[in-house]
Parts: C-alpha cells; structure tokens; sequence
C-alpha cells in the first residue's frame, strides 16, 4: 500500500496569489490562563485567518451558484472513493486541454463517478509569480465531456481549471459548467508525478456551514 500527499505545505504569510486576502496569517496565542499546572512549560494554540481558497482547496458549487451545497452540505460519498489520474504533463503553459486530449490520455481507464486529477506538472513553479499566470486549462467541450462521464471531482495541479486570458463571464466558464452539474473542483495539487494510475483517495475539509471552499489534505491511497 502506498499513501500520496497530494496537497501542498503552506507557511505563515505565505502569498497564495496576488489578492492579499489569501496570505496566511497565524499569531500564537500562549494559554497560561488554562495551564493544568504551574509546572506545565509549554502550552500554545493559534488564531488562523485566511482565505477559502488558501493552497490545495476544494470548492463546493456554492462558489458559484447561490443555491448550490456548501461545503458542510457535501455527501461524504464525494468526497472519499475512487480517484484516476490522466496525465496531460505534454502540455505546455497556457495550452488548452481538450475533450480530445482526455479520452485520449484516460483510454478506458474512466469510471463513472471516479474523482479525475490532472496532472499538467504545472506545480513545480509553486512559490513562483509565473506560477499565477499562464496555465493548462480546460476547454468548455472538456468540462461538458467531465460531467458527460459523470465525474464528481475534477483536480489540477495548477492555480485553475478556466482560461487566464479570458475576460468577463468566460474566465470562469468552466467553475458555471462543473459546479452546475454538482461536480467539486480542487486546485493547487501537487505530486500528481508520484501518483501512478489509479487509488482511493480522501478530501476531508473542515465541515464549516456557509462556505464556498477551503484548504484540504488530499491523500490518495494505492494499493500494490
């Protein structure tokens, strides 16, 4: 058996993009107030604010669609089971990924219900600026073929499933089309290289009423 992180570390002030609403900021807070007793040396906790979409996160379809499940309000069901990989790592930065380039690249490999991850390699720029601009994306007919397949997660190792150039409603044409199918979407991925074919993977966030996204552990779990 073999167990794959598949989410990124994250670090005090760490700059998730280019909005300062997504730095970390973490302050301890030392508890002598609640000490069991005088001789305790050391006792912490910490006050964390951040944004929904902080490192590896995972969105509900509330992110874009006001009736849409929150992220309290998701099954368990979607967010532990079967998980395949489809290699796209060919792909170069800001090259649009195809209906085309997934059959190809998931053969008959695709399951309904299956959690697909895209691997693009785009996560070794992480801590970079150029990792924020110019991605592998999904094209419309990509997404429509996604939830044709009945998917329930769709993953990449990149900042976005949407086109970085698009303007206006398009940049975020791919989030309408998923998330209006129920299909959760997790970005910011990472050791997707490591994660050879097929497994059981676990997204586990907070169970928070009332939010769009948050940070999550992504494991997968092969078996040999």
């Amino acid at each position: 058996m073999r167990i794959i992180d598949l989410s990124h570390c994250l670090k005090p002030l760490f700059i998730n993009d280019k909005s300062k609403l997504s730095d970390v900021d973490m302050r301890s807070v030392f508890c002598y107030l609640f000490k069991p007793d005088p001789s305790v040396k050391w006792h912490i906790a910490h006050l964390i604010s951040i944004s929904s979409h902080i490192g590896t996160h995972i969105e509900s379809p509330y992110h874009w669609m006001k009736d849409g499940a929150d992220i309290a309000s998701i099954p368990l069901d979607s967010l532990i089971g079967p998980a395949v990989k489809i290699d796209l790592s060919y792909k170069r930065k800001g090259e649009m990924i195809s209906a085309e380039d997934l059959k190809k690249a998931s053969g008959n490999r695709l399951r309904s219900n299956d959690m697909v991850f895209l691997q693009t390699n785009h996560s070794k720029l992480w801590g970079t600026e150029e990792y924020w601009d110019e991605s592998p994306y999904l094209s419309v007919d990509a997404a429509k073929w996604l939830v044709k397949n009945k998917v329930k997660v769709v993953g990449i190792d990149g900042p976005r499933l949407d086109c970085y150039r698009a303007r206006g409603r398009e940049r975020y044409i791919i989030h309408e089309v998923l998330h209006g199918n129920g299909v959760l979407v997790i970005e910011n991925m990472t050791n997707l290289d490591k994660f050879r074919d097929r497994g059981t993977a676990f997204i586990l966030p907070v169970k928070i009423h009332g939010i769009d996204a948050f940070p999550v552990r992504v494991i997968v779990i092969e078996e040999d």
